[in-house]
């Protein structure tokens, strides 16, 4: 049988995690590690309700992490999300690590698939252990060059072609000519 949502008590996501309601991203993922390693259930065999301490801080990770659900969930509360259903602890750590199931025959997150993908870019970063378990961040910055409509017309497209031209009766004489489109200029 099914249970009605309303028979269970609402969940006060920025409580679970600790942190105000006016907390940063940054915050709520530094509370989020925190709390992952205490409420972890290998680390309290003897508590019978780590599981679900342990989902629940997952389901509030999810929602305050994500800006839009996070306007929801404050705009509407906990019933006011689309899903409103909780996302087990491995979806939380694929948003810090990747979806790696894609490499060993699974299939990227159904939302991956609808995201038009450039080309990979690959940056070398030197960090510690100490850095990934302390959760330092690393802001990485990258210019990426764009192409602009400028004034006037540039020639492109350029290309040889022959053309024919009549000297006279039976007299023709062939040209070898370089044709360019006008394109508009870009910078």
């Amino acid at each position: 049988s099914t249970l009605s949502p309303s028979l269970f008590p609402r969940r006060d996501f920025y409580k679970i995690l600790g942190v105000p309601r006016s907390a940063s991203i940054k915050d709520i993922k530094k509370a989020y590690r925190k709390l992952a390693l205490q409420l972890h259930p290998d680390r309290n065999p003897d508590d019978p309700r780590a599981q679900e301490k342990f989902q629940d801080l997952g389901a509030a990770y999810e929602v305050l992490s994500d800006s839009e659900k996070r306007k929801q969930y404050d705009t509407y509360g906990e019933e006011g999300l689309k899903d409103g259903h909780q996302s087990s602890h491995g979806d939380i750590f694929s948003h810090f690590f990747g979806d790696f199931g894609f490499m060993f025959g699974g299939t990227p997150r159904q939302q991956d698939r609808n995201i038009p993908r450039g080309s990979d870019i690959i940056v070398d970063l030197e960090v510690t252990l100490e850095e990934v378990y302390a959760g330092n961040f690393v802001e990485v910055v990258r210019n990426k060059p764009v192409a602009r409509q400028a004034p006037g017309k540039r020639k492109c497209n350029c290309r040889q072609e022959m053309r024919t031209t009549q000297l006279g009766p039976g007299r023709f004489q062939m040209t070898q000519e370089v044709v360019c489109d006008e394109c508009p200029n870009v910078k």
